[in-house]
């Protein structure tokens, strides 16, 4: 039996001081680390466009100066290459800003960090009140209480700021 299951089969017999530990860790072991994950994940995501799309920028001035330099030298096919190049190498990196902001990565990101940030301090606020209270049966209820409620408005903001983004995203598609 692993430990999911063992604990779906003895959760009924814990008592306040056991369920409000396993409580605690489970709000750092599944919510705590899902945000951290998101968050670099989304910032991943954000670093690497921008980096393609700085980089993209960089060759267009690039090739704008190689072929000013050498243009009495660059016969008429290179001459007409790099003008592809230099013509096509925008629309991607505008492509992919367009992308990027369609699909709200910063706005993931910023608001998977702040539920990380927010997840930290619940999870360290309610180790510190388990500690002074541990052998109280009524306070470790509080806590476990509190928890639960802090961690359901975490939740409902997480969806509330999800949805108004793509809202948004919609009214944007819209007025088009």
């Amino acid at each position: 039996m692993n430990k999911k299951e063992d604990f779906h089969i003895t959760w009924s017999t814990k008592d306040t001081k056991s369920l409000t530990e396993d409580f605690i860790n489970h709000i750092y072991d599944k919510y705590y680390i899902s945000y951290k994950k998101d968050s670099e994940y989304y910032e991943k995501i954000n670093n690497r466009i921008f980096a393609i799309i700085t980089l993209i920028g960089f060759l267009v001035t690039i090739l704008f100066g190689i072929k000013e330099i050498f243009k009495n030298q660059i016969n008429i096919y290179l001459n007409v290459t790099f003008t592809i190049v230099t013509f096509i190498l925008p629309s991607i990196s505008s492509l992919l800003l367009i992308y990027l902001t369609q699909k709200g990565y910063k706005q993931k990101e910023k608001s998977r960090e702040e539920a990380r940030i927010e997840c930290k301090y619940l999870v360290n606020e309610a180790r510190i009140r388990f500690s002074k209270n541990k052998d109280n049966p009524d306070e470790l209820e509080k806590l476990y209480k509190w928890l639960n409620e802090q961690t359901r408005q975490l939740q409902l903001s997480q969806a509330k700021n999800y949805f108004a983004f793509h809202n948004k995203m919609d009214k944007v598609d819209i007025e088009k």
